[in-house]
């Protein structure tokens, strides 16, 4: 079965899993260009691989092919100098043999044995010569449910009769092993009904069906007790299905459906509050002496993002707690290599080149208020 070995910096070449038959140890690690969290495993991958030299190989494999993940390697930068990356088909390659649902996907193989499906954190060091040394090693196994359907409602099994018995119901539930974290909203027009799905979501975020400009809050736009991070965090899945002529009442509903279970409400209210405003250098209403320390370094990764792309990055980090306003101009910086601003100051003065400066100023800004009823 042959695979593609994907290589920057080297011509096309073809391989197949039968060149690691030797290996007493063999890792595929599925990837794909859009999984973040896979993309920060690959240094990692690197120095497994060149530590352990040749007495084990970390395979990325990817099911995209060499005409998109190489320039997406060179944009990004991505140099790995112990590893090949293979790339495969899902459908007639390996990954077919390995079905997935969820990324990252771990296959470890054994003297040429599948051994587990499992998560990244389960390759590590101890692990590793725990393996190679023939000992037992206590992991995790990956399950992914591979029937599932978002299109259907859940839980169908669990009512008494058939499923379209019912024409409108709530239901919570708990981690769902095997199926991504997703939002959906859905019209099954077949019995004029509304499906809303929320599958493995914080509680946090569980709002944004009633809130939808909630999405977008930044971390001080968000207010709930200190000492309730542990709810916020916990993960539950909700589904409503409701009918479609009351549309209108949806949120309402699906609010009374979260007091009714957690006994929290949340609402919106208008505060003043110290955000960052962007702005022209030569339009900027204050100059760059104010300044501001990042709990967490603003990072732009290796690639192309826009001032509205920073602006939601600012936003996103919940370490961070400032609120950046919405920019009108949208200017591209084209940067090639990693950036990190510690402070306010820092990125001005990289903004700078760009005609661009960030000012603290106080704003009245639409907040979410999470209470106990």
């Amino acid at each position: 079965m042959p695979l593609e070995i994907i290589n920057p910096s080297t011509q096309n070449k073809t391989g197949t899993l039968a060149d690691y038959k030797n290996q007493k140890l063999l890792i595929l690690d599925f990837w794909n260009t859009w999984c973040k969290s896979c993309i920060k495993l690959f240094p990692k991958v690197d120095s497994l691989n060149a530590e352990y030299n040749g007495r084990l190989s970390i395979v990325p494999v990817s099911n995209d092919p060499s005409k998109k993940v190489i320039p997406w390697m060179h944009d990004k930068e991505i140099v790995l100098k112990s590893t090949n990356v293979l790339g495969d088909n899902d459908t007639t390659g390996i990954g077919a043999y390995f079905p997935r649902k969820i990324l990252p996907h771990v296959v470890i193989i054994a003297d040429n044995k599948v051994k587990a499906i499992t998560f990244p954190e389960y390759i590590n060091r101890k692990n590793l010569n725990d393996m190679l040394n023939g000992r037992d090693v206590l992991i995790k196994m990956k399950y992914d449910d591979l029937n599932f359907n978002p299109r259907y409602p859940l839980f169908v099994n669990d009512l008494n009769g058939p499923e379209n018995n019912f024409i409108s119901r709530s239901i919570f539930s708990g981690l769902l092993d095997g199926i991504p974290s997703m939002y959906l909203l859905s019209h099954d027009s077949l019995r004029n009904r509304i499906i809303l799905k929320m599958i493995n979501n914080v509680f946090m975020n569980s709002w944004v069906a009633v809130y939808p400009e909630a999405a977008m809050y930044a971390n001080n736009q968000i207010i709930y007790p200190s000492d309730q991070q542990k709810l916020m965090d916990s993960v539950l899945t909700y589904e409503l299905i409701f009918p479609a002529d009351a549309k209108d009442r949806l949120r309402a509903k699906v609010k009374s459906d979260l007091e009714s279970y957690f006994g929290w409400t949340a609402d919106t209210a208008t505060s003043d509050i110290p955000t960052l405003v962007f702005g022209k250098t030569i339009d900027a209403r204050k100059n760059a002496t104010q300044d501001l320390a990042f709990d967490h370094p603003v990072v732009l990764d290796k690639q192309r993002m826009s001032l509205r792309g920073l602006i939601y990055t600012i936003n996103m980090d919940r370490e961070r707690g400032i609120y950046a306003m919405p920019a009108q101009a949208n200017v591209l910086f084209d940067e090639k290599k990693e950036c990190q601003f510690k402070s306010l100051k820092e990125m001005n003065r990289w903004l700078k080149r760009y005609g661009i400066i960030a000012t603290i100023e106080r704003n009245r800004v639409k907040q979410l208020i999470i209470r106990k009823l």
